[in-house]
């Protein structure tokens, strides 16, 4: 046992970095793991579809960008909260890694890259300025949650994270897509942002 694995209360923790690096899971994910980061954000586009998209006055174009729009933000969340994507992110390893990789677990620059938004003022029927505000709101998030000390980082940016879901209610917002941003603040700035204990189901694995 080294200090990068470690049991704490009957919890495998496994901050070593084996094997190579992949975009949707990071480092030695689970079966589970890579199913969860594959497979289960296409659920959200196909209940979207069903129960609010179909019954709007969409295109068809429209209908691909949202649900292109939906899976990044919900498999975003989902692959950057996974045990072997945290173990990447906030690993104090150097490790080989192509371009790719190194964007990932850049802290400022992955999130900076992110101009998903303004797909919706170009394909929907709201103005520019909810992309400017929100992609600027995620950054300035960014930079907070990074200069928070470690153990306050979780909490500042949950508050964060409940500040985007009211603030999404009271200014105007994409009819069908009204709980995009607070999903994109989510994905960037709590499960990327945020440093996890990676969890493993044993302590080798």
């Amino acid at each position: 046992m080294t200090n990068d694995q470690i049991t704490l209360k009957e919890a495998p923790i496994n901050w070593q970095c084996k094997g190579k690096f992949r975009f949707s899971t990071g480092y030695g994910a689970t079966k589970a793991e890579s199913a969860i980061a594959n497979y289960a954000a296409f659920i959200a586009p196909v209940l979207l579809y069903v129960l609010v998209w179909k019954e709007l006055d969409w295109s068809g174009s429209q209908i691909v960008v949202a649900a292109i729009l939906t899976l990044d933000m919900i498999g975003g969340v989902l692959t950057n909260s996974l045990g072997s994507m945290k173990r990447y992110l906030h690993a104090n390893q150097n490790l080989d890694v192509n371009w790719l990789g190194r964007l990932v677990g850049s802290k400022f620059l992955f999130p900076a890259i992110h101009f998903q938004l303004f797909l919706v003022p170009l394909c929907f029927d709201i103005v520019w300025s909810y992309a400017f505000f929100w992609y600027g709101m995620m950054m300035v998030s960014i930079v907070i949650v990074h200069f928070t000390p470690l153990y306050l980082q979780r909490p500042v940016a949950l508050l964060i994270v409940m500040l985007s879901i009211i603030v999404a209610q009271i200014i105007p917002s994409p009819v069908g897509l009204e709980w995009l941003a607070p999903i994109f603040m989510i994905k960037l700035v709590l499960s990327h942002g945020v440093r996890e204990e990676p969890y493993r189901p044993t302590l080798t694995e």
